[in-house]
């Protein structure tokens, strides 16, 4: 009996992708564009006898290279999710996306072809045939552009703290939504192109980020987010995406460098709730989308001035300074992450008053978890009596009432939790609601 060959590695799957979208990509080239042969999809897109070329050369190869691996394609037969949802491994493509460019004749269409994992594109094949480019990119192996025969590797990195961004935007999607969405962003230069060239063009730095405000569908994003996603020297860049949902339909996204616009994210909770762990968090997440970031920890603040204390008159003293400082910060175009216990809603809401923009996060982990984790032993020392006006014990903590982000460190992690804070602070209905004449 014979023994079946063992998987390829995506080290060696890799140049056998990009060479395979290369073959499609020819395929294009050759194929006559004749008005006679396009035709309309359900959902208004056209589709060519260059679409459905490159899709049979595509299909028919990875079924020959990866027999065990299903493919989903854009112009192939699409599996009901009932079936789709127990998919692990599957290739995702699009034989040829920005069809409108082809049919236009200019350069902006490409060939994309991912390989999704467990929820991630691990690899990604994007390749532009009239521009005789190739971006590729796979986990554990990095990314890279071929560009008339030369190979660059790629490593994208933030722009610096302040400077004008770049960004790369569908040629055909301009909007007013587009415009309310960059108004707060000092903005160096707009980069029109069409199809998933985009990707490429954040992942070699001649983007800092991609902005689509409109529905795309995994096909066309998967293979250039795994090109940008592996373009690292270290942990691959954060994406916004996820694979394999019932519809296969994205809304609008931003990857890339774009941190948000300057705001106070102000974290309050009682002692030991994971405010300051949540707060390194986002801060280091915002630091790696370019963003100025300044943290504010209560506990170093005081550490710095020791003659604070823990009256209701002195905790009020004390968040109120600290206030103006992260609204002093923020008007000067810092993320102020500020993390304190702040127990009284009256100062809180004084803070509130001096920011632009004030994001109330209630780290809202209970008392009893609280006590139970006591990292610095206070609980224990509050409850033996040998320790007084402790915030929960002797000393009440007053909720927020309508805090912008609520989270709850006994079922979330501090990971999961800045990841959403970020989400919500990069929206772009956030993000356009900031913008002020």
């Amino acid at each position: 009996m014979s023994t079946p060959p063992s998987p390829l590695s995506l080290a060696e799957l890799l140049p056998r992708i990009a060479a395979l979208a290369e073959e499609a990509g020819r395929a294009i080239l050759a194929t006559p564009r004749r008005p006679g042969d396009t035709e309309t999809k359900g959902d208004g897109s056209p589709v060519t006898q260059a679409d459905r070329a490159a899709h049979t050369i595509i299909e028919r190869a990875l079924t020959a290279l990866t027999p065990e691996v299903p493919i989903l394609s854009e112009e192939g037969e699409h599996a009901a999710y009932d079936t789709r949802a127990a998919w692990t491994r599957f290739w995702l493509v699009d034989p040829l996306d920005g069809t409108k460019e082809y049919l236009a004749q200019t350069p902006d269409y490409t060939v994309n072809v991912a390989l999704i994992d467990g929820g991630v594109p691990v690899l990604g094949v994007v390749h532009a045939p009239a521009r005789r480019v190739t971006y590729a990119g796979a986990q554990g192996v990095g990314s890279h552009r071929t560009r008339d025969g030369v190979r660059a590797r790629l490593v994208a990195r933030p722009p610096g703290p302040g400077r004008p961004v770049r960004i790369a935007e569908s040629r055909s999607h301009r909007s007013a939504a587009m415009e309310a969405f960059l108004a707060p962003y000092r903005v160096g230069e707009r980069v029109p192109a069409g199809s998933s060239l985009k990707f490429g063009f954040v992942a070699d730095g001649t983007a800092d980020a991609y902005v689509r405000l409109g529905p795309t569908m995994e096909w066309d994003v998967a293979a250039g987010d795994a090109v940008f996603r592996w373009a690292s020297d270290g942990a691959p860049h954060p994406s916004p995406f996820t694979y394999n949902t019932p519809s296969l339909r994205n809304d609008g996204f931003v990857v890339g460098f774009l941190p948000p616009p300057p705001a106070v994210v102000w974290f309050t909770g009682l002692s030991g709730a994971g405010k300051s762990t949540i707060a390194a968090a986002l801060a280091s997440r915002l630091g790696a989308r370019g963003a100025a970031v300044e943290t504010l920890d209560g506990d170093a603040l005081r550490a710095m001035f020791p003659g604070t204390g823990f009256s209701r008159e002195d905790r009020d003293a004390h968040v109120r300074r600290v206030g103006y400082l992260a609204s002093r910060l923020e008007a000067h175009g810092v993320t102020v992450v500020a993390a304190l216990i702040s127990p009284y809603r009256e100062a809180r809401t004084f803070v509130r008053g001096l920011c632009r923009t004030f994001v109330e996060v209630h780290v809202a982990t209970s008392l009893e978890d609280c006590e139970r984790r006591d990292p610095k032993g206070l609980y224990a020392k509050a409850r033996a009596g040998r320790l007084t006006q402790f915030t929960g014990i002797d000393d009440p903590y007053e909720p927020p009432l309508s805090a912008e982000i609520v989270v709850d460190t006994a079922t979330e992690s501090a990971e999961a939790a800045a990841d959403r804070i970020v989400a919500w602070l990069t929206s772009p209905a956030r993000v356009a609601g900031s913008a002020r004449p």
